[in-house]
C-alpha cells in the first residue's frame, strides 16, 4: 500500500489531485479515494480541502495581461438616446428643444442561479418617470443618478427545482410586469423593493403560462403606516397553428396608505414638495387650501393584450390593448391604449423594438385615460397636456393619437421618428386653467445608440 512520507508530500499530492482540470466533483472522489487507500487522514483530507478554497481566484491572460476570472462574470450594457423634440399648437409659440438619456450599467452573472445589476441614468433624480436631460444652461454639466442595483436569484439544481421556474429580485428595478404600453408604468419607472416571476408551464407546449408579483415600497414613514404597491400579474401565452400568436395578461394593482404621499410630496408649503411629480389625480384640500389627500384610492385592475402575425401579406403585423380600471375611483376611472404595429418587430408594436439593420417597424396607438384611472405619479411622461399659459401635467384626462416609426440604421443603432396629438379629456375637470382645448402636436426624432 502507499504511504506519503510526510505531511509536506501529502498536501502537494492532495494540491495536484485538487487542482486538476476535471468534470465538477471528480477531485472530491479523488480525496476520498486516497482516504479509503489509507495515504491520509480525514483531518489531512479537510485542512487540504481548506487551504484550497483560500488560494487566489484562476486567472486569464489578454494580451499578457493577468485578468481575474471573476471579470467574466460582468457584462457592460446601456444605451445613450438623442431627441430632438418639438411642441406646435394654435396660440402657443412653437417650442424646440433637444434632449439626452444616458443609462450605462453593468451585468453580473455569477451563475445560472444568481446575476445581479446596476445603472445610472441621466435626468432630473426627483423625477421617477423620466430620465432625460434637455440641453440648457449654458453648457453646464449635467447630472447623473443611481437609477438601478439589484440581485436576482433564480433557484434551481442546488435545491432541487427545475431550473428557472422560479426568481426573486430585490432592490431597485425595471417594472417586470409583461406590459404593451405606458399605461399603468412609464418605461423609464425603477421601483424599489422585491418582485417575483414563477413560470407556471413552458410555452413550448404550446401553452406558457407564468405569475409576477411584486412589492414595491413607495416611501418609508417613521411615524405612520407605510406607502405600498402590491400586486400581482397572470401571463399566457398560446399559438394558434402558424397563423397567429396570441398573449393575454390580467394583472391586479394595489397601492395603500398614498394620502401620506400626497400630503408629504404634492403640497407645495410641504418641506418635502417634489415639483417634479406630475401628478394629474383628483385630489383633497383642508379649509386652508392645503392638499392633505388623494379624492380615492388606487386598485387598479389592468387587461392586456396582443395578437401577432407572423406572416400578414408577407410582414409580420399585429393588434395590442391595455384597459386600466381603478376600482376605488367613484368616478373618471377607465382609461385604455390600443392599437396596430407592421414590421420586422414581431411583436410588442407600441415599442417596435428591432434587432438588425434594415429592419423597421411602424405603430399606431389611440389612448384615452380619464382622470383618475392611474396614479399618473408613475404612468407616461410624455401625453401632459400644455398650453400657452396652462399646462396639465401628468398622463390622466387625456386623449392622444401616437404614431410612430422604427428604422435600424447600423448595428446597435436605431432611429425612431414619433408624432403625438394631445388634447385634454375633460377640461372642466383639469386642474390647470385651460383655454379651449386646440389639439398639441408634439414630436420627437431619435437617435439610440445600445449596446
Amino acid at each position: 500500500m502507499m504511504r506519503v512520507s510526510s505531511k509536506a508530500g501529502v498536501y502537494a499530492l492532495l494540491a495536484a489531485t485538487l487542482a486538476l482540470p476535471v468534470r465538477r466533483g471528480y477531485a472530491k472522489d479523488l480525496g476520498d479515494i486516497l482516504l479509503e487507500k489509507g495515504v491520509i487522514t480525514k483531518d489531512e483530507l479537510k485542512q487540504a480541502r481548506e487551504e484550497e478554497k483560500q488560494k487566489p481566484a484562476e486567472t486569464s491572460k489578454i494580451g499578457g495581461v493577468t485578468i481575474p476570472e471573476w471579470i467574466n462574470m460582468i457584462t457592460p450594457f446601456g444605451d445613450i438616446r438623442t431627441r430632438w423634440e418639438g411642441f406646435y399648437e394654435q396660440g402657443m409659440n412653437a417650442r424646440n428643444r433637444f434632449r439626452i438619456r444616458a443609462r450605462p450599467g453593468l451585468k453580473v452573472k455569477v451563475s445560472d442561479e444568481l446575476s445581479g445589476a446596476i445603472r445610472l441614468a441621466t435626468g432630473d433624480a426627483n423625477d421617477p418617470i423620466s430620465t432625460n436631460q434637455t440641453f440648457s444652461n449654458t453648457f453646464t454639466r449635467k447630472s447623473i443618478n443611481f437609477d438601478q442595483g439589484y440581485i436576482t436569484v433564480t433557484p434551481g439544481e442546488t435545491v432541487g427545482l427545475k431550473p428557472g421556474i422560479f426568481s426573486v429580485t430585490t432592490g431597485k428595478f425595471g417594472v417586470n410586469a409583461y406590459r404593451v404600453s405606458e399605461l399603468v408604468w412609464d418605461d423609464d419607472l425603477s421601483p424599489e423593493g422585491a418582485a417575483e416571476t414563477f413560470s407556471l408551464m413552458d410555452p413550448k407546449d404550446g401553452l406558457g403560462l407564468k405569475l409576477n408579483t411584486f412589492q414595491w415600497v413607495v416611501d418609508e414613514i417613521s411615524n405612520a403606516n407605510d406607502p405600498w404597491m402590491v400586486g400581482g400579474q397572470l401571463v399566457g401565452d398560446a399559438s394558434l397553428g402558424d397563423t397567429a400568436k396570441w398573449t393575454m395578461a390580467f394583472a391586479d394593482f394595489n397601492y395603500q396608505s398614498l394620502n401620506s404621499v400626497a400630503k408629504k410630496y404634492l403640497e407645495p408649503t410641504s418641506k418635502s414638495y417634489n415639483s417634479a411629480l406630475a401628478n394629474n389625480n383628483s385630489i383633497v384640500k383642508d379649509s386652508s387650501g392645503k392638499i392633505i389627500a388623494y379624492k380615492s384610492g388606487f386598485n387598479i385592475i389592468n387587461a392586456s393584450t396582443e395578437l401577432n402575425f407572423p406572416d400578414a401579406l408577407g410582414v409580420p403585423a399585429g393588434w395590442f390593448g391595455d384597459f386600466a380600471y381603478n376600482t376605488q375611483a367613484d368616478s373618471q376611472s377607465a382609461g385604455f391604449y390600443t392599437g396596430v404595429g407592421i414590421g420586422k418587430a414581431g411583436k410588442d408594436w407600441y415599442h417596435d423594438s428591432l434587432k438588425k439593420p434594415g429592419d423597421w417597424g411602424c405603430s399606431y396607438t389611440y389612448a384615452n385615460v380619464e382622470k383618475n384611472a392611474v396614479l399618473s405619479l408613475f404612468s407616461y411622461s410624455d401625453i401632459d397636456y400644455n398650453q400657452a399659459k396652462a399646462s396639465q401635467k401628468g398622463s390622466t384626462n387625456v386623449s392622444a393619437h401616437i404614431l410612430r416609426l422604427d428604422y435600424v440604421l447600423l448595428p446597435h443603432l436605431q432611429l425612431t421618428a414619433k408624432a403625438e396629438l394631445i388634447n385634454a379629456l375633460n377640461r372642466k375637470l383639469s386642474d390647470a386653467s385651460l383655454s379651449g382645448n386646440p389639439t398639441l402636436l408634439r414630436t420627437q426624432l431619435d437617435a439610440v445608440l445600445s449596446f
